[in-house]
């Protein structure tokens, strides 16, 4: 029998971690409950926030890139937030402490904001420990675990479910139409923390419309000021 030599197996071996399953998938009420405590206990976090299926020429957020500092009573955010406003589209700075928002529009200069008049979200409320993201996957319910899938030099280890309206009706202030959304989260295995989130559902009436989460850098130093 011809036997191949080493090398040519090689190739195939460096594929298999890759797409096998490898290690089993922590329990789906386990690696929710790791994921919500990691993110909550972060201190600081980087967020990349996106959106697919937005309704055309509706105001609202499409996407969001900043900082964020997690804590239960002053929750705070520094970063660019994208959307459209009264029709416009427009990319603004942001600065979010607490309860109150300032933005930099076409200047240099950061002005009180209330941000609801915009139709858009306060973004420090992604950051509060007990209603923020956190709180979005503690309330996932019918959760099952997935296949493991490499986010560029990261493997996650993917879960689905769904979760009530409320969590996330009161974080995105959007889609008071829907009962539920179905969600998507990524789980880096080793540290169980939440990289991933994809909420889809009808966050404008009529339209299915997914928001993807993306977290990366925990524990990182945020520190977020009120403007001079």
């Amino acid at each position: 029998m011809r036997r191949r030599p080493l090398i040519a197996l090689l190739p195939l071996a460096l594929l298999l971690p890759a797409c096998s399953g490898g290690e089993e998938a922590a329990a789906p009420a386990d690696a929710m409950r790791t994921a919500q405590e990691r993110f909550e206990q972060a201190g600081g976090v980087h967020i990349e926030l996106s959106s697919s299926g937005l309704p055309q020429g509706q105001d609202g957020v499409s996407k969001a890139s900043g900082d964020g500092s997690v804590d239960a009573k002053t929750p705070a955010f520094s970063g660019e937030v994208t959307g459209v406003i009264d029709g416009t589209a427009a990319s603004v700075e942001i600065i979010a402490v607490g309860a109150k928002t300032w933005m930099s529009f076409f200047s240099s200069d950061f002005n009180p904001v209330d941000m609801s008049d915009l139709g858009a979200p306060n973004p420090a409320e992604f950051f509060r420990t007990g209603s923020g993201v956190g709180q979005v996957v503690a309330e996932s319910t019918g959760v099952t675990a997935g296949e493991r899938t490499r986010d560029g030099d990261v493997v996650l280890q993917s879960y689905t479910g769904s979760v009530p309206a409320k969590p996330v009706q009161d974080l995105f202030l959007l889609g008071e139409d829907a009962d539920t959304f179905e969600v998507t989260y990524g789980i880096e295995p080793g540290s169980g923390e939440l990289r991933t989130a994809e909420i889809t559902g009808e966050f404008f009436t009529g339209e299915t419309t997914t928001y993807t989460v993306d977290l990366s850098e925990y524990g990182k130093d945020v520190t977020v000021e009120p403007p001079a």
